[in-house]
């Protein structure tokens, strides 16, 4: 959910060259469809980054699968020619697209409109036109008051750290979420904050650095959020020497198939897998467009990773607490802000 600049790749230059020679085929309107028979994908980075883009793929291609449609995938795009390969997308058939970046909201919602190709947004909810757009937000905050909880169980140097990589609406409601949860067991040991950049999702050296300072002053669980910056966050949890063992709880995706250390105790998991099949459904049944989708506990669009190293106990606390959640017996406050988060920390 970033707004970031990144050079395009050759994708999108062989899509300008075709859509130059489609002449009037290709006119708006052209593409409209009561039924999705094939699913387009559009992502700024690379579906391997264990994240935000590898997350969005794979609920592409279970939308698809439980749909019946087709998938056409462009990845790794970055944001300098997102109008380019979006079109590339309706050209090649796409009944429904998915703008996997905040980033692209402005250009996917003019485009939907004028080909008449619904099409996915996020974090806007006046991103509704019907027939054509809507978008996706999430309650991630509930995630993160679950991985709070687990942090608190599992320090032992009373020091834990929270890392995000830029200055996002996201991390900040995760980073507040997760102070919520640790104090709701903790009253006392000390909580980090520290950020990489404005603008560092995809810092993985600023990742290490930061981490490490932060591991330095103590800390013994470090709650990070990145995109490419988490495999710096990783390669700092991995190679610290400090006496004592240090664990990561990762954001959105999971790193446990790259985790060689033992380190990686857990992640704030987002699953996009029913929220596309539902929009696929929706624009099926014509309903699309007439309102938003959320990824929350209730619908598993969030939700915390169960790994080996969790001690029962710490995951039996942590049920009780997402019990309580989805009875409406524990309200978690929404943070916007670092200065939001920091009044949480105390």
């Amino acid at each position: 959910m970033r707004i970031r600049v990144r050079r395009a790749r050759a994708a999108a230059v062989v899509a300008v060259v075709a859509l130059l020679g489609t002449g009037t085929a290709y006119a708006a309107g052209a593409f409209h469809s009561g039924t999705v028979t094939k699913i387009g994908f559009a992502s700024p980075a690379k579906a391997s980054d264990y994240g935000w883009n590898q997350q969005g793929y794979n609920g592409a291609k279970a939308a698809a699968s439980a749909t019946g449609a087709s998938l056409q995938a462009i990845t790794n795009i970055g944001y300098d020619k997102t109008d380019v390969v979006l079109r590339q997308l309706i050209t090649g058939g796409a009944k429904f697209i998915i703008a996997h970046a905040s980033g692209y909201d402005t250009i996917a919602s003019r485009l939907a409109q004028q080909y008449k190709v619904p099409m996915i947004t996020y974090d806007v909810p006046t991103n509704l036109k019907k027939g054509y757009v809507s978008y996706i937000t999430t309650s991630s905050q509930e995630g993160a008051y679950l991985a709070g909880i687990l942090a608190a169980k599992m320090t032992k140097t009373h020091k834990v750290g929270i890392v995000i990589s830029a200055a996002d609406d996201n991390w900040y409601k995760m980073s507040g979420g997760f102070a919520q949860g640790f104090r709701s067991v903790d009253k006392t040991s000390k909580i980090y904050f520290a950020t990489i950049s404005p603008t560092g999702y995809d810092d993985a050296a600023g990742g290490k650095r930061v981490a490490t300072s932060v591991i330095a002053q103590g800390a013994d669980v470090l709650f990070t959020m990145g995109d490419d910056a988490s495999f710096g966050y990783l390669q700092a949890v991995e190679s610290a020497k400090v006496g004592h063992k240090v664990w990561m709880i990762g954001d959105i995706g999971n790193m446990t198939p790259i985790d060689k250390n033992h380190v990686f105790l857990s992640s704030v998991l987002w699953n996009f897998d029913k929220t596309f099949t539902q929009a696929v459904k929706d624009i099926n049944n014509g309903t699309y467009g007439t309102h938003g989708y959320n990824l929350d506990l209730k619908n598993g669009g969030v939700s915390l990773l169960k790994t080996k190293y969790i001690p029962a106990a710490a995951w039996s606390a942590i049920s009780s607490a997402k019990a309580k959640i989805l009875a409406g017996k524990v309200k978690i406050k929404v943070t916007h802000t670092a200065g939001q988060v920091q009044a949480l920390l105390k």
